[in-house]
């Protein structure tokens, strides 16, 4: 017998950085039962799809793209500057994640209420789990799977007879024996009835935005710029380079979510008033053009490094010439300062809306 769920929506899709994150849009995606004649709400345009332009020509990608935003907001990655899940990084810059974190039952357990959705959790591959997978499936469920890249989640999709079918980038077997390389398992059991109030949203923003680790990145990164060597100097660059990479990415996603309707955020919204508000707020310090926010401010700083698209988003030998410059140390530190104020801003504007609530 052969099971495949549909829809599919490969991943990641656009900008998606968080592996979990993207697996679990995706799975919504399936697990809601969306198909490609769902209405999609651009937050761009404020309207629905009209497909005028090639982005509407694929109305899933818009929908997981739309739960990615959600998702990665109510968790509060969208406000940090490093992932929790890079060991790479002395502390992270969110609260609630030490470092070695793996995707904890209590992070789990808050995308669940906020989004909506029941689940079983496995930590081995026995028959126990082979027998909930092949179960959840039956009924139009995925189940996330992590595998030896402990890194990196999939979607167990599909079977036949002994065989999981995975989707991550596209449509695949999992090799004979993968139980013995399982690391994690998460298998959706159903859909539920949201539980997460909107103002608990909020202030779990309103916390990370906050956190002491957040506000002090920016004495650390002066003091950083102060203190460029030669000897230095690509390791500045590319402390500097990786910041970026994630606030310019992270904070997209949250304004992204804020500003659309008929999304996961909007349906548990209970005062629309301020929902405009911080929809404002968000737009004007994280995406408005021209309006020195932080997406703009992010390329901008790359620009600075020599790092773009031709560079593949990295840093190259240029960058550690360039960095030495008092120049670019300054506008470096101008920039970033503008950065943190918006962050600011925000979590002020967050905290005026939760005090309403």
């Amino acid at each position: 017998m052969k099971k495949i769920l549909e829809p599919q929506v490969p991943f990641p899709v656009d900008a998606e950085s968080d592996n979990f994150t993207a697996a679990l849009a995706s799975a919504l995606v399936t697990a809601r039962g969306y198909t490609g004649e769902k209405p999609y709400w651009c937050a761009s345009k404020r309207r629905h799809c009209i497909h005028c332009s090639p982005c509407g020509d694929n109305l899933l990608e818009r929908h997981q793209l739309s739960i990615y935003h959600c998702l990665l907001t109510v968790s509060t990655l969208a406000f940090g500057f490093d992932y929790p899940w890079d060991d790479s990084v002395g502390q992270h810059s969110l609260p609630g994640f030490p470092w070695g974190w793996r995707w904890d039952e209590s992070f789990v357990d808050k995308l669940a209420r906020f989004a909506g959705f029941t689940y079983e959790r496995f930590y081995s591959a026995g028959e126990e789990l082979l027998k909930a997978v092949r179960s959840a499936i039956d009924g139009g469920f995925p189940a996330l799977l992590r595998l030896e890249n402990e890194m990196e989640w999939l979607l167990a999709a599909g079977y036949e007879n002994g065989m999981i079918y995975a989707l991550d980038s596209k449509l695949h077997a999992l090799p004979e024996g993968w139980q013995s390389s399982l690391r994690d398992a998460i298998v959706i059991t159903g859909n539920a009835r949201p539980e997460m109030s909107y103002k608990e949203l909020l202030e779990r923003i309103e916390k990370a935005l906050s956190y002491d680790k957040h506000t002090e990145l920016e004495g650390v990164v002066m003091d950083v710029l102060d203190h460029v060597t030669e000897e230095n100097a690509m390791d500045t660059a590319g402390m500097i380079c990786g910041i970026t990479g994630v606030f310019i990415e992270a904070r997209w996603h949250a304004a992204e979510a804020f500003c659309g309707e008929e999304n996961l955020l909007w349906d548990i919204c209970t005062d629309r008033e301020i929902h405009s508000r911080l929809k404002d707020v968000f737009s004007a310090r994280y995406i408005m053009d021209g309006n020195d926010e932080t997406h703009g401010i992010g390329w901008k700083i790359w620009g600075l490094m020599g790092v773009g698209p031709e560079t593949g988003y990295n840093i190259t030998e240029r960058s550690g010439d360039l960095i030495l410059q008092k120049g670019t140390q300054e506008g470096l530190k101008a920039m970033l300062a503008k950065v943190l104020e918006n962050d600011r801003v925000v979590c002020a504007e967050v905290r005026a809306c939760i005090e309403q609530l």
